[in-house]
């Protein structure tokens, strides 16, 4: 009889995590400073003390580091979101991931984010990039819409797919007037909640169209 010998995953050492994370922290700060397009190989390996060697050995290629950092990044602040509201209605976490984004985007990623949202819209931008940067919170809205549909509140021509898509695309299209200087600062998150809650109206019915009825109202 023969065995079959089941190769055992390797772990990572404790070592290549911290220069992982260490790698990818640099990262987003070099996007923030210098714009993802102009971020090179070169002075990524320098910045973080390693050979450019190491950074294609770890990620395969420039845009490999650049999709670790911003998956990180997307994945790292909306996770917890999602855990912390999963008792919540669908307004109060719609309410909630726009208040906590808006928040860090005034604060400490004022400058990453106006990086990451002039790319995304950049007709050259590469498709894994953009992806990282768009497919995570794409399919945390989605979730919000199933959600609806999961209360027997949403409307039947709605696909969540692609209305989580179109919402995104046009939340990120508000941040980017931010962005150009176009929208203010104390501007930003009632644009941001108007246009998304009027959105959610037009898919729900019932209670659910009911309590974004509400959030937009408290916001007048």
């Amino acid at each position: 009889m023969v065995k079959t010998i089941k190769k055992r995953k390797r772990r990572k050492s404790p070592r290549v995590a911290e220069r992982r994370n260490r790698i990818i922290d640099k990262t987003r700060e070099l996007v923030a400073e210098f714009g993802i397009e102009n971020v090179t190989i070169r002075q990524l390996a320098d910045e973080c003390g390693v050979a450019v060697a190491t950074l294609y050995n770890q990620f395969g290629s420039l845009d490999g580091v650049l999709s670790a950092a911003l998956e990180v990044d997307f994945r790292g602040r909306f996770e917890p979101i999602s855990q912390r509201t999963q008792d919540l209605s669908p307004a109060e976490k719609l309410n909630e991931r726009i208040s906590v984004s808006t928040r860090e985007i005034l604060g400490r990623l004022r400058e990453y984010t106006r990086s990451v949202i002039f790319y995304y819209f950049h007709r050259t931008a590469h498709s894994k990039l953009r992806a990282a940067i768009h497919d995570f919170t794409t399919s945390d809205f989605q979730h919000i819409v199933e959600e609806i549909r999961a209360h027997g509140d949403l409307q039947p021509w709605v696909d969540p797919e692609t209305f989580a898509d179109d919402m995104i695309t046009q939340l990120y299209a508000i941040v980017m007037k931010w962005a150009q200087g176009y929208i203010k600062d104390k501007e930003l998150r009632i644009r941001l909640i108007r246009a998304a809650t009027a959105s959610f109206i037009g898919i729900s019915t019932g209670k659910t169209s009911e309590s974004f009825k509400k959030l937009i109202a408290a916001e007048k």
